[in-house]
């Protein structure tokens, strides 16, 4: 997908830091993560992905999410219809991936510091391309995914911390919307409505989003369109803010080491000094990872 992304970056004041991003249209782009292992760090191959089924809680713990939503219904992917999961693991390389490269040349998204408050609006169109929505009944995925929701435009306004700190205890997360990317998209939790792996579940498109059923497109888990362009051998660059205001960073870590969940605490972060509105600081965030829950697994700070 070759398209243009034209983003005016860090138009800093002395009393704000602006981020305006202006699309053409924009390319689903970002660099590829390769295995690594180690004695003590082994990170899950692609075709072969912890399932994440069961491990909600109602208490926070590494690995799993800390859920607000206690019962769930029955609207999600049919069971039973994924050849791509076996036992305990899946196979992200033999899911399929709805159709189509649908162009949003209206996608807007400005974040703006002013002062503590760091405050987003967008119309929630991705700056990459997408499939079609509705899965069309001549897509291959429509077989095990009949996602019948269009993509539309919502109204984005967020007010977050732009210095965030920590709650006293963990904050369990929502369904629905826990954080807002820097790609213009919605960033879910990695629970379906049934509360079973939605990564794993559910059928995504090329850049692993998909709307809900008022239109709303987002991800559940790392998106290859998401921009983490740094250098392999360094730490993911910031690709979105948690509802908290903790950023959320991308899959890498310090020198570059790819993360898995025993690197996170129990919301899926950990602290060191990382660049922050300008500034090197030593702050909390969040990160990506392969594995289940793909990113937030509660909330570490306050609002």
């Amino acid at each position: 997908m070759k398209n243009t992304l034209t983003n005016q970056r860090r138009c800093a004041t002395r009393g704000a830091l602006t981020l305006l991003y202006s699309f053409a249209a924009a390319a689903c782009g970002g660099s590829a993560l390769a295995a690594h292992s180690d004695d003590a760090h082994t990170v899950p191959s692609l075709n072969a992905l912890p399932l994440g089924d069961g491990k909600i809680l109602t208490s926070p713990r590494v690995g799993y999410v800390f859920c607000c939503q206690t019962s769930f219904g029955n609207n999600g992917a049919p069971p039973g219809k994924a050849p791509w999961i076996t036992g305990a693991v899946w196979d992200q390389t033999a899911k399929p991936t709805v159709s189509g490269s649908i162009q949003w040349p209206n996608a807007q998204i400005a974040i703006t510091r002013i002062g503590a408050e760091r405050v987003v609006t967008a119309n929630n169109l991705p700056v990459h391309t997408t499939g079609v929505f509705p899965i069309a009944r001549s897509d291959p995925a429509y077989r095990y995914d009949g996602n019948p929701n269009p993509i539309a435009e919502q109204v984005i306004l967020l007010r977050l911390s732009a210095v965030p700190a920590p709650s006293a205890t963990p904050r369990c997360v929502p369904q629905g919307m826990i954080g807002f990317t820097l790609s213009g998209t919605a960033l879910y939790n990695a629970l379906d409505a049934l509360g079973r792996d939605i990564a794993a579940h559910e059928v995504q498109d090329l850049c692993s989003g998909h709307p809900r059923g008022r239109g709303q497109y987002h991800y559940h888990s790392w998106s290859s369109c998401m921009e983490d362009a740094g250098d392999a051998s360094t730490h993911s660059e910031l690709v979105g803010y948690a509802l908290d205001g903790y950023g959320v960073f991308g899959m890498r870590g310090v020198g570059g080491q790819p993360l898995i969940n025993s690197d996170l605490d129990v919301c899926h972060g950990h602290t060191h000094s990382i660049p922050w509105d300008g500034q090197q600081v030593v702050l909390y965030h969040y990160h990506m990872t392969r594995e289940y829950p793909y990113s937030v697994g509660c909330y570490h700070g306050v609002s």
